[in-house]
């Protein structure tokens, strides 16, 4: 049977909220993604991970892997071969030490990917670029960018699955330091503009208002890893396999075809953008922020949210669901949800799980936008 405490209510923070400790990372990474990523009409999110946290939630060698919790849904080079290799011959292809990379963020679609290495300092992200050309690289032609040959090139003679600056054809990617990122892009062009000056998805009033709800809903946890989402990730598409029928019996086809649209029609309102965050306290947990026009409406996505979620989420991922608001910038409001469940490992976190193979899916989820 589904256990289930929902405690919802309207919690005001003030206009200009200090993000917490927990979410300091996080905060950093956005502020080195552009701002553009939140108005694409393709629907991208932009990944985080935290990579200390990420660690820290084992302490020896023969407990669980917590790199299976890592969920990518964006190409980061990088973390498809960093839990894959013994770290002194990743180490000598990366370019730095693992205890300096203080996270990753990604963004785009292959071939046009971008990610940022997020490590201690400054001066540890100009001596990446100074061991990358130890190694192998060269000046790409462009002030301040690295590479390792041609751009998007097949060289199958050069794949290395233990090279995060490989890519599974063997291409070529590109390095440039910023403040304390190192961006990894596919071309010299796309890591001179992933690196220069350029409004920040961090600064925008949005994703503000939605890291202020997300400080909340995290309360006194650790954020593992989050997707930043425009309103596209609530928008999904008829399923294909709804139109098709095992036979031409049109009868099925058009019952399979009406569950679908009675799905879609239902769901929360619409929303701005958003993040979503694998939560680690004692227990594991979701924390979902949605950025609305005002209060009343994230109000009402709260406690839509909570109820899909004891509908739709299923055994696993039922918890302590906790809905409120965030007030954020510029009369923005954040609608809140965390859930913290209990999993058997800290590889395991169904709650967030549930959310993101969802969207990966394509399937109808609880965060669906429509008719509530």
């Amino acid at each position: 049977m589904r256990s289930c405490v929902i405690a919802a209510g309207l919690l005001l923070a003030t206009a200009a909220p200090v993000l917490a400790q927990n979410t300091n990372p996080l905060r950093d990474g956005l502020d080195h993604l552009p701002a553009t990523l939140l108005s694409g009409q393709t629907g991208d999110v932009a990944y985080f991970l935290d990579m200390h946290t990420l660690m820290s939630l084992v302490d020896d060698d023969s407990a669980p892997r917590p790199q299976l919790r890592a969920m990518p849904i964006v190409d980061v080079l990088a973390l498809e071969s960093v839990f894959e290799t013994e770290p002194a011959e990743w180490e000598a292809k990366a370019g730095t030490t693992i205890d300096k990379i203080r996270y990753f963020t990604g963004y785009g679609r292959p071939p046009n990917s971008t990610s940022n290495w997020g490590l201690v300092d400054a001066d540890a992200a100009t001596d990446m670029i100074a061991a990358l050309k130890a190694v192998g690289f060269e000046d790409a032609g462009v002030s301040g960018v690295v590479g390792n040959g041609e751009p998007q090139r097949f060289d199958p003679s050069k794949r290395d699955p233990s090279d995060p600056w490989r890519t599974a054809i063997g291409a070529a990617q590109f390095a440039a330091a910023v403040g304390t990122n190192v961006v990894q892009a596919q071309t010299p062009q796309a890591a001179t503009v992933a690196a220069g000056q350029q409004p920040s998805l961090g600064d925008n009033p949005i994703v503000a208002t939605a890291l202020a709800g997300l400080e909340q809903a995290a309360g006194n946890g650790q954020v593992v890893q989050a997707v930043v989402i425009s309103p596209l990730f609530g928008m999904a598409a008829l399923d294909p396999a709804a139109m098709l029928a095992p036979s031409a019996d049109m009868d099925e086809t058009k019952e399979r075809l009406e569950e679908q649209m009675a799905a879609l029609s239902q769901g929360i309102p619409p929303y701005l953008g958003g993040i979503i965050a694998d939560i680690q306290h004692d227990r594991p947990g979701v924390g979902i922020a949605l950025t609305y026009p005002d209060c009343a409406i994230a109000e009402e996505a709260a406690d839509a949210i909570a109820t899909r979620w004891v509908d739709m989420a299923g055994d696993a991922a039922q918890g302590e669901v906790t809905a409120n608001t965030a007030e954020g910038e510029g009369g923005f409001c954040a609608a809140t949800v965390s859930v913290f469940v209990d999993a058997d490992s800290p590889e395991q976190n169904p709650a967030y799980r549930v959310l993101i193979e969802t969207y990966t899916r394509g399937q109808v989820g609880i965060l669906q936008i429509g008719e509530n």
